[in-house]
């Protein structure tokens, strides 16, 4: 049987998003004896370092990655306009675990990039095309409702999903890249699911399942 492995952590440093420091998250993964956990902060590794530590004195291997948005894959899926605490117009992410320690050179420079191109202050947003020169060593997952391929979903349909994880494909490889499953039991995420498993095999790609009763199957990532 596979063991379970968290691979879509945030911590604190995604603000308004986790809520927890990344040694608390370590520890936990530790105490529900699981071999390892990904933090994927948004557009930023603040916490991997502490992440990282943690892991090695609790005997948990630490992937290291971060939640990138990519201007030119769409928006971020909001709540229905009747709901409160609406979430502003922002960009699909996409969430990049690193494979090596090129991978993660790539990933902080990837992030310097985008955050010094923003004429104003602002957490800032990658291009498709930045991975050209930087997608080297790192692995990308699909995403769950902030990701491109719900964006794409959402919009266009199934046929839309597809060209975008066809397009995810031709930029990181394929074995760069896994269709993100998540189960919480929401209905929507349920359409979304059995659109994601039918596009991973119709292009011949490893599924990356988490949520509750879910394992993860195949990513190659590690910490650098």
């Amino acid at each position: 049987m596979t063991e379970y492995v968290e691979l879509h952590a945030r911590s604190a440093f995604s603000f308004l998003e986790g809520a927890s420091l990344p040694e608390f998250l370590m520890q936990r993964a530790a105490d529900l004896e699981m071999p390892a956990m990904a933090l994927l902060d948004r557009n930023g590794i603040y916490g991997a370092p502490r992440f990282y530590m943690e892991g090695q004195k609790r005997g948990v291997r630490a992937h290291v990655g971060a939640e990138i948005a990519v201007r030119d894959m769409g928006q971020r899926l909001r709540p229905a306009a009747y709901l409160p605490h609406l979430h502003p117009v922002e960009p699909a992410r996409l969430p990049l675990l690193v494979e090596s320690r090129t991978g993660y050179k790539n990933l902080c420079r990837l992030i310097s990039c985008f955050k010094l191109r923003e004429d104003t202050k602002a957490e800032g947003s990658a291009l498709a095309s930045d991975f050209a020169e930087y997608g080297e060593g790192l692995v990308c997952l699909t995403g769950g409702s902030e990701g491109p391929l719900a964006a794409a979903l959402a919009q266009g349909g199934y046929d839309a999903a597809e060209k975008t994880v066809t397009r995810l494909v031709s930029i990181f490889g394929p074995r760069n890249v896994y269709v993100e499953v998540q189960r919480h039991f929401d209905r929507e995420e349920e359409h979304r699911n059995r659109a994601a498993v039918r596009i991973a095999r119709s292009l011949n790609l490893p599924p990356a399942r988490y949520g509750r009763g879910e394992l993860c199957h195949g990513v190659r990532a590690r910490s650098p």
